[in-house]
């Protein structure tokens, strides 16, 4: 059976999404599309608007076939752990082709970019050096890169989708995966246009254009992904988003005290000192974020800081997370007929395949000392904090979305 993996956040699911996904299908001449999503929370540092399971079904709508969980905290982290999470998850199904969105299609050169950030010890050198001079991470490599590869790999590094697929690539190198790979050129507006003419719109105008309570964003989207939104408006008369969090966050930053702030994840010692000054003295996460940027410490990256703060994701945390596991299982969020098939072989690969939460007994994996699990509960039980119906362990009771 031949399978395609794809990355994905669907936050929401939207017309782009669909047509990468028919482009996927087509360029790979695959049996199925199965995709790794993120679950409550997302890489860009906040909670999804719509809980997991909505965002996976309207995906199944969509054109995929099987949507498996990508897991706490990996969801909500830097794009290098995030994709190397990802490929870790698509691996167990097995995939044999990764298909991605990106600005570029030139796979030669995403490789040669992936390739020498991986093997070539000037690089290395060159962005330490780069660092140094008190530049932000993402401009350090990029200047790294022009210097080894020329102006082109400038070009592509600096798109948002780009440094993500070579991160895939990078992925792939590392475990040892002999994929082929199926770009496919994003179509509509660029990744952060916020101009809404509900045409291919971006996910930031559409997200925007949601919270806003604007109609445009509607054209952008499939059917079903509006009747999910607004399924999960109507239970929690609200969409979820970052700044829901702000006095949350100021209480766990009073509660671990100046000292404490150090010991959440990628929370540098100094920083701690500028976090706790600047408390109260803002009215949304956005602008504390802000008061806290710098060019050592990105917009995401503060983001994603905050949000490490508010699910108690801790350094010792991190480093437990990458010891190898004994128990290979993936979670599933949503499937059909297809994706059926896609489980059985998964099954047969050994890998145990989590419909339901009766399942991790089926498989003898032990939840009371699953770290994954446990997290995972944790960030869903917070995740419904801000919202008016307060769900609480979601995770022993919610199961795959099966969609005939």
């Amino acid at each position: 059976m031949k399978i395609t993996g794809v990355v994905a956040e669907y936050n929401p699911f939207h017309m782009g999404h669909e047509y990468q996904l028919k482009k996927a299908r087509e360029l790979s001449r695959c049996d199925a599309i199965a995709v790794v999503m993120s679950g409550n929370f997302v890489q860009r540092g906040e909670p999804a608007l719509i809980d997991k399971y909505k965002r996976a079904e309207a995906a199944i709508y969509g054109g995929a076939d099987i949507i498996i969980e990508l897991p706490m905290p990996f969801s909500s982290q830097n794009a290098e752990m995030f994709s190397n999470a990802a490929i870790s998850e698509l691996k167990k199904l097995p995939v044999n082709t990764l298909s991605f969105g990106c600005e570029n299609e030139d796979v030669l050169l995403l490789k040669k970019i992936a390739n020498t950030q991986i093997s070539n010890p000037m690089y290395s050198k060159l962005l330490r050096e780069e660092i140094k001079k008190g530049i932000s991470y993402p401009k350090a490599m990029s200047n790294a890169l022009v210097y080894l590869l020329g102006e082109g790999a400038n070009n592509a590094i600096n798109s948002p989708n780009n440094v993500l697929a070579i991160e895939y690539i990078k992925s792939t190198v590392k475990h040892n995966l002999n994929w082929n790979f199926a770009p496919v050129k994003r179509i509509g507006k660029d990744h952060n246009d916020k101009d809404s003419t509900g045409h291919y719109d971006s996910a930031t105008a559409i997200r925007e254009g949601i919270l806003k309570g604007s109609s445009v964003y509607r054209n952008s989207l499939p059917k079903k992904s509006i009747e999910k939104l607004d399924e999960f408006y109507k239970e929690q008369k609200n969409y979820n988003k970052l700044n829901n969090y702000l006095n949350y966050l100021h209480y766990k930053i009073i509660d671990v005290g100046v000292d404490g702030l150090n010991d959440f994840y990628e929370v540098s010692e100094g920083l701690n000192n500028k976090i706790s000054s600047n408390l109260f003295k803002h009215n949304n996460v956005d602008d504390f974020i802000m008061s806290l940027k710098s060019k050592r410490y990105t917009y995401s990256k503060l983001r994603r800081m905050m949000l490490n703060i508010i699910l108690d994701i801790k350094y010792d945390d991190i480093n437990n997370f990458m010891l190898p596991k004994k128990q290979q299982y993936v979670k599933i969020l949503a499937f059909n007929d297809i994706g059926r098939e896609v489980i059985k072989l998964a099954r047969n690969n050994g890998t145990a395949t989590i419909n339901r939460y009766s399942d991790y007994r089926k498989y003898n994996i032990s939840t009371d000392n699953s770290t994954t699990f446990n997290l995972t509960n944790k960030a869903t039980n917070i995740y419904y904090l801000p919202l008016k119906n307060r769900l609480i362990n979601r995770e022993y009771l919610q199961n795959a979305v099966y969609v005939r």
